[in-house]
């Protein structure tokens, strides 16, 4: 039996006593340390005192109150705070295990406009992911640091004949023969994004959340394509795509449900060698 274990069999056994008498303190030897229960109405106190050389010195100690128990570890070493607390607690990681939204381009970052020289199709433009696994610390109370790792894909439409072209080096938006009759056209590629956001958490009936912070985006296998007739045609395969990308990200919710909204901070792609944009993300996700 642990420590822990200790801890919480004694003071399970002296709260009957704090009843009868709240004033005194029930101190039990275990080998060399010493067990002091202390406690009110209110609360119960359990410290742990060890012997280092010829003096007893506090070791640990967790305090009851309101069905939760913070504790303390103390430590000797002058590098080190002399107490380091942490309130036990269940952490809820509220990332959306599915989600799906909008994915546009903004001509300049934090902004959803596309303005004249990117001929995109927002209302066809969108995104899906995964959240393949999460994890996260508390911080103080309510609030958390969190992270996970998702994976997706992300489809940017264009509007009719146009297409996003490289030549020489240079991609560019180019413009097919009208006899082509373009049916649709868009660039895609594959992510992976890993978000380190400060949460604020809260029961209300339900598990309720708010959440900030920046996701580094990693890109890959990008494609420029549009359909004739049926028939899939690729227009470039290297689009000049920064494999690497900053965004920030918020997002919230509610009990299952997930919304969230993302801005880049960073070109999608490389600026020397292709058009200016900046993905700005709005959907909604569904955790379990």
């Amino acid at each position: 039996m642990n420590i822990k274990h200790i801890i919480a069999a004694v003071a399970l056994m002296a709260m009957p006593h704090y009843a009868a008498a709240q004033q005194k303190d029930t101190t039990i030897v275990v080998g060399n340390r010493q067990i002091v229960v202390s406690g009110t109405d209110a609360n119960t106190t359990v410290t742990v005192y060890g012997k280092d050389q010829k003096e007893m010195k506090k070791v640990s100690e967790t305090r009851f109150v309101d069905g939760q128990d913070i504790e303390q570890v103390y430590v000797t070493s002058p590098f080190i705070p002399s107490s380091l607390g942490k309130k036990k607690g269940r952490i809820v990681n509220n990332y959306p295990w599915l989600y799906f939204g909008y994915n546009l381009l903004g001509s300049s970052a934090m902004s959803l406009s596309s303005g004249d020289n990117l001929p995109t199709r927002d209302a066809k433009s969108w995104e899906w992911g995964i959240t393949l696994t999460s994890v996260g610390f508390r911080v103080h109370q309510n609030l958390a640091l969190t992270s996970s790792l998702s994976v997706g894909q992300v489809f940017n439409h264009l509007k009719g004949n146009t297409v996003l072209a490289t030549s020489d080096g240079k991609t560019s938006f180019a413009t097919r023969p009208d006899d082509e009759n373009v049916e649709k056209s868009y660039l895609m590629y594959d992510f992976v994004r890993l978000p380190v956001m400060l949460e604020w958490q809260k029961r209300l009936g339900l598990n309720a959340f708010v959440a900030v912070g920046p996701s580094l985006e990693l890109r890959w296998h990008e494609r420029s394509r549009y359909v004739v007739n049926g028939d899939k045609r690729t227009s470039a395969s290297d689009i000049n795509l920064n494999p690497v990308g900053l965004s920030l990200d918020l997002r919230a919710g509610y009990g299952a449900i997930v919304v969230y909204t993302r801005t880049a901070l960073t070109p999608l792609l490389k600026t020397a060698n292709a058009p200016k944009c900046y993905p700005v993300s709005i959907g909604m996700g569904i955790r379990f």
